[in-house]
């Protein structure tokens, strides 16, 4: 099957963190053509903190669109000129306050493809030495620790709802057979 050709592009909103753009595409095998609005996100990573063998990191964190706080693993938006890694550390360090000595990466993945370009990098972060926490200006969160087959059981019960933190708990208890 040929993908099919980007005709056009156009801008439709441009935000603080995304932008929102229309593209046009022409199917290869005929003239018709059709509309996509696409948010364009840029890639982003997730973090989960290992304390010691059995504690992870998690975060209460205020979240605008739900006007609430949600249970969530570190994470952030890769800047211009940083690598998902980089983006990683200083996440790990902004929101935790600990960096971490080994950083792994266990996978990337596109959260939303149905509309958005935004690409997913998660790590794991062990052997954490408490260097100071230092949030941005607008971010608003918690830092506590909670058993890992705890962190397990509140996916599974629905006490955790964020997409990100349920797969990076369930991926690592999946690949590590930590549960």
């Amino acid at each position: 099957m040929k993908k099919p050709r980007l005709v056009r592009e156009e801008v439709l909103f441009k935000g603080l963190r995304f932008n929102v753009v229309r593209r046009t595409y022409s199917k290869s095998d005929t003239l018709e053509v059709f509309n996509r609005d696409v948010v364009v996100f840029p890639h982003a990573v997730a973090i989960l903190p290992f304390l010691d063998h059995s504690r992870i990191i998690l975060l209460r964190q205020f979240r605008a669109p739900f006007n609430d706080y949600i249970m969530e693993v570190p994470a952030g938006v890769v800047n211009s000129g940083e690598t998902p890694e980089d983006t990683a550390r200083r996440e790990l360090i902004e929101e935790t306050g600990y960096s971490a000595r080994v950083l792994e990466k266990l996978g990337s993945y596109t959260p939303t493809p149905g509309y958005s370009s935004e690409v997913l990098h998660l790590y794991v972060a062990r052997e954490l030495e408490y260097k100071g926490i230092r949030p941005e200006k607008y971010e608003i969160l918690e830092p506590f620790s909670v058993e890992f087959s705890e962190a397990y059981k509140m996916v599974v019960n629905g006490a955790i709802n964020d997409m990100k933190t349920a797969l990076i708990i369930l991926l690592y208890s999946t690949k590590f057979r930590a549960v």
